[in-house]
């Protein structure tokens, strides 16, 4: 799983520069940079919702007291970026069209790329997550994979109201976006589901929490949603 997050990184870029060639634009180059720095928030995502890395991966850095893995640095560079750069290929190549219903289907296939990477990630143990299981029968992984394909979901909107903007404008836009959306969803959206999870509290609070979190998730992806289907043609 390791060797392949780094493959996968290394054709990534390959593709990334590929697309700046063919398509006269630095835009998917920019989407992996984009990617590489939202790893910054993930010794936060470790302290707030529990995951835990395995013991085994090499750390290159340590923020907030908690090491960040090798494997995670390479990894983010397409985690949140790849599912948004290829939907961005099929709209200039118009293999895809904005739209509500699009918009939509677009984000369900997000969240099953976000639950594919979950599922292969645990299974081969580089992470797992600790704490109380969640209310309403709702798991970690599935939360997670919520919350990343939102966060990819409004990646995508940044690239498409963006592409056609003079290089700095657009380095300036997607460059730090991935990282503020991530931020955005995981850290102020989830915030009524980890501070009753960090604070301890009873199983009513962690539920009521987790019930909001999930209203303001459903908020979030109808404000996205509208904004991508609104993209002009």
């Amino acid at each position: 799983m390791e060797l392949g997050a780094v493959f996968l990184t290394v054709l990534v870029y390959a593709a990334a520069g590929y697309l700046w060639y063919q398509q006269r634009t630095p835009i998917f180059a920019l989407a992996v940079l984009s990617g590489h720095l939202s790893v910054l928030a993930s010794p936060l995502w470790r302290l707030l919702y529990g995951v835990s890395y395995s013991p085994g991966l090499d750390a290159v850095q340590a923020l907030l007291g908690q090491p960040i893995p090798l494997v995670a640095v390479f990894a983010a560079g397409w985690f949140y970026p790849l599912p948004a750069m290829a939907v961005l290929y099929l709209y200039f190549t118009r293999w895809w069209f904005p739209g509500p219903l699009t918009a939509l289907l677009t984000f369900c296939v997000f969240l099953l790329y976000h639950l594919l990477i979950e599922t292969l990630g645990l299974r081969s143990s580089l992470w797992s997550y600790r704490g109380p299981a969640l209310p309403f029968g709702l798991s970690s992984p599935l939360l997670s994979a919520v919350m990343a394909g939102l966060t990819s979901l409004g990646l995508l909107y940044v690239l498409l109201v963006s592409y056609r903007s003079a290089w700095v404008s657009m380095a300036l836009a997607v460059v730090p976006a991935t990282l503020l959306m991530s931020l955005l969803v995981n850290g102020l959206l989830g915030a009524p589901l980890w501070l009753t999870l960090r604070l301890g509290g009873a199983e009513w609070m962690v539920a009521l929490g987790l019930a909001s979190a999930l209203v303001l998730l459903a908020w979030a992806l109808q404000i996205v949603t509208a904004g991508v289907s609104k993209v002009e043609h």
